[in-house]
């Protein structure tokens, strides 16, 4: 016999109909049992995020610090292109200066063959 809280004192089951009611609650404990276990695996995952974010986050005044530095890394690079630029040759200037030496050879080597075979003339 089950309390009947609607006025009446007691309800009566059959033999036949325990079986339904033993169903119904085996449902609802699984049921509620399913909810629960992923209600807690979501809790899990949270834990596990915040924990992450609280291991690799950033404060504001670490990041000023970090954008400070960056900053001034990236200004004394270009400093150093800008002298680079100031005290190098350009490749085309490389070529040229190579090209302005190797005319200046082949002249001296045509005119130590032309005093060669002047020598070789007279002597």
């Amino acid at each position: 016999m089950i309390p009947y809280f609607f006025g009446v004192k007691h309800m009566n089951f059959g033999a036949d109909t325990w079986w339904i009611f033993g169903l119904i609650v085996s449902a609802a404990v699984t049921i509620l049992g399913f909810f629960l276990k992923r209600t807690i695996n979501q809790a899990d995952d949270h834990e596990k995020s915040i924990n992450e974010i609280k291991r690799t986050y950033v404060t504001k005044d670490e990041m000023k610090d970090l954008k400070t530095d960056v900053n001034k890394s990236i200004s004394k690079l270009q400093t150093d292109v800008e002298q680079i630029k100031d005290t190098c040759l350009t490749k085309r200037d490389f070529y040229n200066a190579i090209a302005k030496v190797e005319n200046d050879i082949k002249e001296q080597n045509k005119l130590i063959l032309e005093l060669i075979k002047e020598t070789n003339a007279h002597g």
